[in-house]
């Protein structure tokens, strides 16, 4: 016995798989029905099924027009029926290439120093040498070793490695001396502690004695009334 079955993947392919086979179906032939009236409310009709399947799409600014719009394309282009006054049934132009995304420089190296040192680097290459540049330098050299320090808790970090990593960066061009102690950072610097951030509050010397004495004077005096 053979069992003849149309599956999907040999039927022609869903232009909006939202909306379901049926309705690409439905609105495909749309244009076989004669009679203009019949017509009008076929369509009508599915595209209410259309809202039905997809309600969320209310919540879009005109919604009915993207769905006239949809019906259209699924259509294939052409539905001989009137679409309602204020909206434009013309699909939109498929297949359109947008334009490209500002992404980041990924080919920049020694990224985990940050994007405001690897500026600030950028910069100091474009000074003339003098002061104003070895400020710069010190002062980027402060950073990275801030930043290594934070990711690394502190323990590993190495002076000579951000030197060499600073000469790197700069292309050959920021200097720091090798007798420059690069600065220690700050306790000011923020923390980043994701902990609760709850401190315990200290408990007053002497304040659990003196309540203590204050409890015991208040019973003798209760005593010696009774007496």
């Amino acid at each position: 016995m053979e069992w003849d079955i149309a599956y999907n993947t040999s039927k022609q392919e869903l232009i909006y798989s939202e909306y379901g086979r049926n309705v690409q179906e439905l609105l495909q032939k749309a244009n076989e029905i004669e009679d203009a009236d019949e017509r009008q409310a076929y369509v009508e009709r599915v595209i209410k099924l259309m809202l039905q399947m997809q309600p969320s799409v209310k919540q879009q600014e005109n919604y009915e027009e993207r769905l006239w719009k949809h019906a259209f394309r699924i259509a294939g282009g052409e539905l001989n029926v009137t679409v309602p006054e204020g909206i434009n049934a013309t699909p939109d132009a498929e297949n359109k290439t947008p334009e490209p995304l500002p992404y980041p420089d990924t080919h920049k190296r020694m990224l985990h120093y940050g994007k405001n040192v690897l500026h600030l680097i950028e910069e100091g290459k474009k000074m003339e040498d003098g002061p104003e540049r070895d400020l710069v330098t010190y002062t980027a050299a402060y950073y990275m070793k801030v930043a290594l320090t934070d990711w690394r808790d502190g323990k590993f970090y190495n002076e000579d490695m951000i030197r060499k990593d600073l000469y790197e960066i700069s292309d050959k061009v920021l200097v720091l001396p090798k007798d420059a102690k690069i600065g220690e950072p700050s306790g000011n610097q923020p923390s980043q502690d994701t902990g609760s951030g709850r401190r315990k509050k200290k408990k007053k010397k002497g304040s659990s004695s003196s309540s203590n004495n204050n409890r015991s004077r208040g019973r003798g005096n209760r005593n010696r009334r009774r007496r």
